[in-house]
Protein backbone atom coordinates (compact mmCIF):
# COMPACT_ATOMS: atom_id res chain seq x y z
CA UNK A 1 0.00 0.00 0.00
CA UNK A 2 1.59 3.33 -0.93
CA UNK A 3 0.72 6.48 0.69
CA UNK A 4 0.50 10.22 -0.06
CA UNK A 5 2.46 12.74 1.87
CA UNK A 6 0.53 16.24 0.96
CA UNK A 7 3.09 18.97 0.99
CA UNK A 8 4.00 21.82 -1.46
CA UNK A 9 4.51 19.15 -4.00
CA UNK A 10 1.34 17.23 -4.03
CA UNK A 11 -0.16 20.42 -5.96
CA UNK A 12 0.16 23.02 -7.94
CA UNK A 13 1.70 25.03 -5.05
CA UNK A 14 5.43 24.28 -5.96
CA UNK A 15 4.80 25.23 -9.81
CA UNK A 16 3.22 29.11 -8.45
CA UNK A 17 6.43 29.30 -5.57
CA UNK A 18 8.81 28.66 -8.13
CA UNK A 19 7.57 31.18 -10.74
CA UNK A 20 7.14 33.51 -8.43
CA UNK A 21 10.69 32.97 -7.16
CA UNK A 22 11.93 33.36 -10.97
CA UNK A 23 9.97 36.43 -11.58
CA UNK A 24 10.99 38.00 -8.38
CA UNK A 25 14.84 37.24 -9.41
CA UNK A 26 14.90 39.05 -12.59
CA UNK A 27 12.66 41.77 -11.68
CA UNK A 28 15.19 42.33 -8.20
CA UNK A 29 18.42 41.57 -9.66
CA UNK A 30 20.39 44.31 -11.61
CA UNK A 31 20.96 43.57 -15.21
CA UNK A 32 23.88 43.56 -17.07
CA UNK A 33 24.03 45.31 -20.23
CA UNK A 34 26.37 44.65 -23.26
CA UNK A 35 29.16 47.68 -23.83
CA UNK A 36 28.29 50.14 -26.12
CA UNK A 37 31.35 51.27 -27.92
CA UNK A 38 32.28 55.13 -27.32
CA UNK A 39 34.41 54.85 -30.18
CA UNK A 40 37.58 52.76 -31.91
CA UNK A 41 40.57 52.80 -32.65
CA UNK A 42 42.17 54.83 -35.44
CA UNK A 43 45.98 54.63 -35.64
CA UNK A 44 47.93 52.63 -33.55
CA UNK A 45 51.94 52.63 -34.23
CA UNK A 46 54.54 51.10 -31.97
CA UNK A 47 53.96 49.47 -29.00
CA UNK A 48 50.12 50.13 -27.42
CA UNK A 49 48.51 47.90 -25.32
CA UNK A 50 44.50 48.18 -24.35
CA UNK A 51 43.58 46.57 -20.75
CA UNK A 52 39.92 45.92 -20.32
CA UNK A 53 38.88 44.42 -16.94
CA UNK A 54 42.41 43.24 -16.29
CA UNK A 55 43.00 41.67 -19.37
CA UNK A 56 44.85 42.64 -22.47
CA UNK A 57 42.98 42.69 -25.43
CA UNK A 58 44.10 43.20 -29.39
CA UNK A 59 45.05 46.69 -30.30
CA UNK A 60 44.88 47.07 -34.34
CA UNK A 61 42.95 50.03 -36.33
CA UNK A 62 39.16 49.46 -35.68
CA UNK A 63 39.02 48.46 -32.02
CA UNK A 64 36.04 49.26 -30.38
CA UNK A 65 36.51 50.48 -26.82
CA UNK A 66 34.46 50.50 -23.85
CA UNK A 67 34.15 52.67 -20.52
CA UNK A 68 36.76 51.55 -18.05
CA UNK A 69 39.58 50.79 -21.19
CA UNK A 70 43.28 51.74 -20.06
CA UNK A 71 45.05 52.69 -22.66
CA UNK A 72 48.73 52.27 -22.50
CA UNK A 73 52.10 53.71 -25.38
CA UNK A 74 55.09 53.31 -24.87
CA UNK A 75 58.46 54.91 -26.00
CA UNK A 76 58.37 56.69 -29.77
CA UNK A 77 55.08 55.15 -29.67
CA UNK A 78 51.34 56.99 -30.34
CA UNK A 79 47.45 56.01 -30.92
CA UNK A 80 44.39 58.12 -32.43
CA UNK A 81 40.84 57.60 -30.70
CA UNK A 82 37.72 58.57 -33.07
CA UNK A 83 34.81 59.00 -30.28
CA UNK A 84 31.52 57.98 -31.56
CA UNK A 85 30.47 61.39 -30.80
CA UNK A 86 32.79 62.87 -33.45
CA UNK A 87 35.71 63.97 -31.01
CA UNK A 88 38.99 62.35 -31.59
CA UNK A 89 41.88 62.22 -29.10
CA UNK A 90 45.76 61.41 -29.79
CA UNK A 91 47.51 59.86 -26.92
CA UNK A 92 51.68 60.62 -27.07
CA UNK A 93 54.62 58.43 -26.58
CA UNK A 94 54.92 57.01 -22.94
CA UNK A 95 50.93 57.69 -22.14
CA UNK A 96 48.45 56.08 -19.72
CA UNK A 97 44.80 56.96 -20.42
CA UNK A 98 41.58 55.71 -19.10
CA UNK A 99 37.82 56.01 -20.70
CA UNK A 100 36.25 56.65 -17.17
CA UNK A 101 32.86 57.89 -18.19
CA UNK A 102 30.51 58.26 -21.60
CA UNK A 103 27.29 59.30 -22.11
CA UNK A 104 25.52 60.55 -24.74
CA UNK A 105 22.00 61.91 -24.83
CA UNK A 106 19.31 60.17 -26.90
CA UNK A 107 19.94 62.09 -30.08
CA UNK A 108 23.55 60.85 -29.62
CA UNK A 109 25.11 64.29 -28.90
CA UNK A 110 27.66 64.06 -25.67
CA UNK A 111 26.11 64.49 -22.23
CA UNK A 112 29.29 63.70 -20.47
CA UNK A 113 33.03 62.34 -21.18
CA UNK A 114 35.43 61.59 -18.80
CA UNK A 115 39.07 60.82 -19.25
CA UNK A 116 41.72 59.98 -16.30
CA UNK A 117 45.22 60.47 -17.83
CA UNK A 118 47.60 58.74 -15.44
CA UNK A 119 50.59 59.97 -17.50
CA UNK A 120 51.97 61.17 -20.29
CA UNK A 121 50.25 63.44 -23.14
CA UNK A 122 46.68 63.52 -24.84
CA UNK A 123 45.52 65.55 -27.52
CA UNK A 124 41.86 66.26 -27.74
CA UNK A 125 39.60 67.57 -30.51
CA UNK A 126 36.36 67.98 -29.03
CA UNK A 127 33.35 68.32 -31.13
CA UNK A 128 31.36 71.00 -29.89
CA UNK A 129 28.35 69.44 -27.86
CA UNK A 130 25.18 70.62 -27.73
CA UNK A 131 25.22 71.85 -23.96
CA UNK A 132 26.22 75.37 -23.19
CA UNK A 133 28.01 74.15 -20.20
CA UNK A 134 31.63 72.19 -20.35
CA UNK A 135 30.76 68.35 -21.19
CA UNK A 136 34.21 67.04 -21.61
CA UNK A 137 37.00 66.87 -18.89
CA UNK A 138 40.65 65.47 -18.59
CA UNK A 139 41.15 64.69 -15.39
CA UNK A 140 45.07 63.72 -14.08
CA UNK A 141 46.18 63.72 -10.55
CA UNK A 142 46.41 67.37 -10.04
CA UNK A 143 43.90 69.09 -12.09
CA UNK A 144 41.04 69.18 -14.59
CA UNK A 145 40.53 70.62 -17.63
CA UNK A 146 37.03 70.61 -19.37
CA UNK A 147 35.78 71.75 -22.68
CA UNK A 148 32.28 72.05 -24.69
CA UNK A 149 34.36 72.13 -27.82
CA UNK A 150 37.67 73.27 -28.68
CA UNK A 151 41.09 71.46 -28.86
CA UNK A 152 43.51 71.01 -26.72
CA UNK A 153 46.63 69.19 -24.70
CA UNK A 154 46.66 67.71 -21.34
CA UNK A 155 49.89 66.53 -19.74
CA UNK A 156 50.83 64.94 -16.43
CA UNK A 157 54.44 63.67 -15.35
CA UNK A 158 54.49 62.86 -11.79
CA UNK A 159 57.29 64.08 -10.04
CA UNK A 160 57.82 67.22 -12.29
CA UNK A 161 56.55 70.25 -11.75
CA UNK A 162 54.15 71.73 -14.09
CA UNK A 163 55.28 74.01 -17.22
CA UNK A 164 55.67 77.63 -16.71
CA UNK A 165 53.17 80.24 -17.68
CA UNK A 166 54.73 82.94 -19.76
Amino acid sequence: MTSQIPGPFASGRFAVSAIVIVVALLVLVPRTWAQTSVGTIGVVNGNVAIDRVGKSIPTTAGTALQVGDKLTTGPKSHLTIDLTDGSQLELDESSTLVLTEYVLNPDGSRASTKLTLLGGLVRSLVHLGSSSAPNFEVHTPNAVASARGTMFDVAYHEGEPPPATP
